[in-house]
């Protein structure tokens, strides 16, 4: 459920950026299997985990189709991933535990296992955005907390791991979850930057600006 609901929202951010369907089907696979997949190749793990359960693939293009072709599905999909915070945080936690798991069955230190609990919860996010060309969601100020709630579930989980606690996993899910909806619900992030508060360093738009016109004092000739 995860990752099809990882899936169905990166075809909306396909939709709004005006993708066709290879893009569509495309931007859904990274976000999907993205952080995974990047988990696997840092732990060195053949074949990768969508090369064996490569039913996610189907799924994910079986999607794509009626997303893509019909108004109907592409409305109940937003409705679904709007109204899906829940389903969203139980993949995050989960996710995150997969990955601490597979880094500490390959003999990882504990430091590297939280990372790749982290990075695979929230790789695929990472990989969609910078496609998109936005920086990613996760490194922004004023958003919700995704990337932390997976570093403290995967916290938890090394903590319970070490005291050979049946209720690890239990609890790592617990927190992460419990943290994502709490920052979904109150709106809580990160204390802001002091150069965002304070406007030391201004970003640029981007946007074009057309240079002064010249002045009746451009227009005279230099004197002789």
């Amino acid at each position: 459920m995860a990752v099809v609901l990882g899936a169905l929202s990166a075809m909306i951010t396909a939709a709004k950026k005006g993708l066709d369907f290879v893009g569509t089907f495309a931007l859904a696979l990274v976000t999907s299997f993205g952080g995974g997949t990047i988990r696997d190749v840092l732990l060195d793990r053949r074949p990768f985990f969508w090369v064996v359960r490569w039913e996610y693939l189907i799924v994910i293009f079986a999607l794509s189709i009626p997303f893509v072709y019909s108004r109907t599905l592409h409305s109940l999909a937003k409705r679904l991933v709007a109204r899906g915070e829940f389903v969203d945080a139980l993949g995050l936690g989960f996710f995150t535990v997969v990955g601490v798991t597979l880094a500490l069955d390959a003999k990882m230190p504990s430091t590297v296992a939280v990372l790749m609990g982290v990075i695979t919860a929230t790789g695929g996010g990472i990989i969609r955005d910078l496609l998109i060309n936005e920086i990613p969601v996760v490194f922004r100020h004023g958003t919700t907390l995704y990337t932390t709630s997976a570093f403290a579930g995967a916290i938890v989980f090394i903590a319970l791991h070490k005291l050979h606690s049946p209720a690890a996993v239990i609890a790592s899910v617990s927190v992460a979850v419990g943290l994502r909806l709490y920052s979904v619900w109150r709106g809580a992030g990160l204390p802001r930057p002091h150069w965002i508060a304070t406007g030391t360093h201004r970003v640029p738009t981007g946007e074009y600006r057309a240079p002064p016109s010249p002045t009746d004092a451009d227009r005279k000739p230099p004197a002789p």
